[in-house]
């Protein structure tokens, strides 16, 4: 029998076999458990690498679909914009809002055009937009005004076109019920707006506003104890206190400040283009006011400051006096006697309403005096007078086209669209779309058989007189006097109707070989109708 000591041993030793043969040592275990833990960490590291490309790819997929569904929406949320927008635009064209658009054309004077957009904004508080047109300034005008922003529209021209050219451009943009016409050296005070609204607003017959200032022809300059702009704030704050006795009626308006409305604007038109940088457009434009049977006031309580002439001075004395010269010969040129001419036709006016011989005549004033001090407001506070619009003084049966180069006819007050090819011999006058858009429209004329042409030369005239012509002279005719062959008539609906100039005969494609030279006495036998005026030159594509 063993002792416990050789027992305990025996256990130690059969343990020790039995790790040997039958199992695993805890050290063998350990270090198999090495070797695994070794090679299951390479074959992962191998699987992370595997799964991070494939991670990776994944993400590169999903990050292509979300930026391929992103470019999806975005472009079919551009698209639904795009199609909003045009919708929207389609809708609210030829709308108006109840506001102001004010007209500021510029060129190259920029700091004078940033003063004068801050006053407006700091002093105008009725619903208004700005837009400057800037005629293609050099000194950083248009990026200026461009960087302001807000109530700001900007029209940056490729081109000098000119204050009429500038200013029938930004009139093509306005959007407001009324449209003012600001010269961009100007300052506008308190109160300024509201009181020339107030004047334009009290009498129907007035069509054009100006206000009063320190530096400008004619009866609209008044007398400032000022001599520093700083000094100016306060005596304006007290002469704009609202007071409707300060308005008044007046000859004339210089165009460097104008109020009118949508409607007066449709009846007028655009400015003439055919005066060159500045200087005469505005007194054009005031004729044919004065010629629609619109008077002209001035807002004696609407005072703004005007610095004066600036782009005009810009262009040196010599510049300025050819310049000046040149635009007041073409002036002379279209409208002979401005004053003769609106008194004449005011005349008329109350002939039709008050069923005057038409032989009978009314003194005028033979003062000579500058013509565009001239023009006369005489019969316009007739409460019964009509106002007119632009193609009422266009010869009957002549062809107008549009910038587009559609044809229309002018027959019986309404304008006839040409849908056949414009005949040989044929020269269309081209006239502003809305201009053109303000004749009635009447049927298209789809047959060249019922087409006549005009102005027609004196051997291709019809032998068939008009009808109850008791001179037998055919509609349309082109007669002058033989002692005064300058003096040219169209016959139109048994009326004579007189060219205001040679210039206008021309312009509408009137020569030598159209007239029939008839006595004075026939010409006198006939009533007068409407007088022709030349259509202003528009050398703007887009108007």
């Amino acid at each position: 029998m063993s002792t416990p000591d050789q027992q305990r041993g025996e256990e130690r030793h059969s343990r020790s076999e039995n790790n040997r043969n039958g199992s695993i040592s805890s050290e063998k275990k350990a270090d198999r458990r090495a070797t695994q833990y070794d090679v299951s960490r390479s074959d992962m590291a191998v699987l992370h690498a595997a799964g991070r490309r494939s991670i990776r790819k994944s993400r590169r997929k999903g990050k292509s679909r979300r930026t391929a569904k992103g470019a999806r929406l975005y472009k079919q949320g551009y698209n639904r914009g795009y199609n909003e927008g045009v919708r929207q635009g389609q809708s609210s064209f030829g709308l108006v809002f109840e506001g102001v658009s004010i007209i500021i054309p510029t060129y190259n004077q920029r700091d004078y055009v940033l003063q004068c957009v801050s006053s407006i904004e700091k002093h105008t508080p009725a619903p208004f937009e700005i837009i400057v047109v800037d005629n293609a300034s050099k000194d950083g005008t248009a990026e200026a005004m461009l960087r302001k922003g807000g109530m700001v529209r900007v029209a940056a021209l490729d081109q000098n076109r000119g204050f009429a050219g500038g200013v029938n451009h930004g009139l093509m943009m306005a959007r407001g019920r009324h449209i003012l016409v600001l010269n961009n050296d100007t300052l506008v005070t308190p109160g300024w707006l509201d009181n020339m609204m107030t004047c334009l607003a009290s009498d129907p017959k007035i069509g054009v506003v100006g206000p009063v200032t320190n530096y400008i022809g004619g009866d609209q300059q008044i007398q400032v104890p000022y001599r520093e702009v700083e000094e100016m704030w306060p005596f304006a704050a007290t002469h704009n206190r609202p007071d409707a006795d300060k308005h008044r009626i007046t000859d004339r308006l210089v165009g460097f400040c104008w109020l009118f409305s949508r409607e007066l604007l449709e009846r007028v038109g655009y400015l003439d283009e055919g005066y060159a940088v500045g200087n005469f457009e505005d007194d054009d434009w005031i004729i044919r006011v004065k010629l629609a049977g619109y008077q002209l006031a001035v807002a004696g309580d609407a005072f703004i400051h005007h610095f004066g002439s600036v782009s005009m001075k810009a262009l040196g004395e010599q510049d300025f006096a050819v310049v000046n010269k040149d635009n007041e010969q073409f002036y002379s040129q279209k409208w002979g006697d401005p004053h003769a001419l609106v008194a004449e036709t005011s005349r008329l006016a109350r002939q039709q309403t008050s069923g005057t011989p038409s032989g009978q005549q009314e003194d005028g004033d033979t003062n000579p005096m500058d013509p565009r001090q001239r023009i006369s407001t005489q019969g316009s506070q007739d409460p019964a007078l009509q106002f007119r619009h632009s193609y009422d003084f266009y010869p009957e049966g002549s062809f107008l086209s549009d910038a587009k180069g559609d044809v229309y006819t002018l027959t019986g007050g309404r304008r006839r669209k040409l849908n056949i090819p414009v005949p040989r011999g044929i020269s269309p006058v081209q006239i502003a779309k809305p201009d053109l858009l303000a004749i009635p429209a009447g049927e298209a004329l789809i047959s060249a058989g019922e087409l006549q042409g005009w102005p027609m030369e004196t051997h291709q005239l019809p032998t068939t007189a008009v009808e109850s012509s008791h001179n037998g002279w055919a509609e349309g005719s082109i007669v002058a006097a033989v002692d005064a062959p300058e003096i040219r008539y169209q016959i139109s609906g048994d009326k004579r109707r007189r060219f205001v100039s040679v210039y206008a005969a021309e312009r509408w494609g009137v020569h030598s070989g159209h007239i029939i030279n008839v006595s004075a006495d026939q010409l006198n036998s006939m009533e007068e109708g409407w007088p022709i005026i030349a259509p202003p030159q528009l050398l703007n594509p887009d108007l």
